[in-house]
């Protein structure tokens, strides 16, 4: 009986092992995600203002021409 509940034990803390081992590869995971996420929100941020720095020259540009035209 205690052999069985001592081969029971053992299989459980491999499983809890196994398990655990698997959660943190997931936790770290999760972790290289969420960088590259605030990573591609910083750079659509920066593109977004480029564009933005762009749109407003060309129309500069445009009215200058209209006006010297």
């Amino acid at each position: 009986m205690e052999t069985k509940i001592a081969e029971s034990l053992k299989i459980a803390q491999k499983d809890r092992t196994e398990v655990m081992g698997e959660f943190l590869n997931l936790k770290a995971e999760l972790v290289r995600t969420q960088q590259r996420n605030d990573d591609l929100r910083s750079e659509n941020h920066a593109l977004r203002e480029s564009l933005n720095a762009t749109e407003h020259m060309a129309q500069n540009l445009l009215t200058y021409v209209n006006d010297n035209a």
